[in-house]
């Protein structure tokens, strides 16, 4: 589990919430699309802006993964596009400012030009699924977030684990009650199979109380904020407590059957009372900034657990319409 705190939103996010009020081009499933196709109309939407007369200073951004998949051909594919369309370009860094580039996200591919036009910023969007995309390597495949309930209670949850065993359902709680602990055993049909409590020294009283829980075969531990506790499904009176310091688990990375490359589950939440967006990002410094997936969730994150299985995970977010703690199964999937 990791500290909620907030993010400064990336230029590929800030260009999707944009897109949200923006017209799309949208071809059908069968089309494809090359980048100078694409190229060819941006520089159709570029001529539509009012008073462009006069000579332009042309300035790109690309993604340096994305460029290094399709090169910079685009760019002088542009500009050749621009002037049949009777558009002509300056050196002098003092002229009119034309902004160009090509961003990605794992469903869309993104053109955008921007050009300051007297008091007011004109934007030209084109965006393309991926999935119509025609290169021959992508550097993100198209990938979807995949959400289920899969248990929800009235109680506190302060952690969710899979069970250790791939060919059996069901799941495994860190529960939390005024001052007391738990760890409940659910079976396939999320009805309680086993209850193990912890010592009522294990949980420190707290307005928020935080714990992990890590499952391994027949024995666990919960970690709570001062206690770490060891216990047995087989031995459940012999759970033992000790004063320690957890440290909190790393970010969950969930691998798609479809990618190389890792996704890691992030909250976003400054605070306890208000809703969490989940963020899948590529575990790559070199792509955080290039793509994302969202998934708004009913209220703050408590816990995100995918030890387990590398294939899903699960998230405990407190509703707070209900005030119920909801258990979610998240799964990337592949296309859009």
């Amino acid at each position: 589990m990791h500290p909620l705190k907030s993010r400064r939103p990336s230029l590929a996010l800030a260009l999707l919430l944009i897109l949200c009020a923006c017209p799309t081009h949208s071809p059908a499933a069968a089309d494809t699309i090359s980048l100078d196709d694409a190229v060819q109309q941006l520089a159709d939407r570029v001529a539509t802006i009012p008073n462009l007369h006069r000579p332009l200073h042309l300035q790109f951004f690309q993604d340096p993964n994305f460029a290094a998949e399709t090169g910079k051909d685009w760019q002088d594919t542009l500009r050749t596009a621009l002037a049949t369309r009777h558009i002509s370009f300056a050196d002098d860094p003092s002229a009119t400012i034309l902004r160009v580039g090509v961003a990605e996200t794992p469903t869309q591919i993104v053109l955008c030009a921007a050009i300051q036009s007297a008091d007011t910023e004109q934007v030209r969007f084109l965006t393309i699924p991926r999935i119509a995309f025609r290169v021959a390597s992508l550097p993100v495949v198209p990938i979807r977030i995949e959400r289920q309930l899969v248990y929800q209670s009235p109680g506190r949850i302060l952690d969710a684990s899979s069970l250790w065993n791939g060919s059996e359902a069901g799941m495994v709680l860190l529960t939390a009650h005024n001052s007391t602990a738990s760890i409940q055993r659910l079976d396939a049909a999320e009805q309680p199979a086993q209850t193990i409590s912890l010592p009522p020294a294990a949980m420190a009283p707290s307005r928020d109380p935080r714990g992990e829980l890590i499952v391994r075969g027949n024995d666990g531990v919960a970690f709570l904020p001062t206690k770490t506790c060891e216990f047995s499904w087989s031995q459940p009176s012999e759970t033992k407590c000790h004063a320690s310091k957890p440290m909190w688990r790393a970010p969950t990375v969930l691998s798609p059957p479809c990618s190389t490359v890792g996704w890691k589950l992030l909250d976003n939440s400054s605070d306890w009372q208000t809703p969490d967006v989940l963020q899948v990002l590529p575990d790559s410094p070199s792509r955080l900034g290039s793509a994302a997936l969202l998934t708004d969730l009913p209220g703050p994150i408590v816990a995100i657990n995918g030890a387990q299985d590398p294939t899903a995970a699960l998230v405990v977010a407190h509703n707070l319409r209900t005030g119920n703690y909801e258990v979610y199964k998240i799964t990337l999937a592949c296309g859009n």
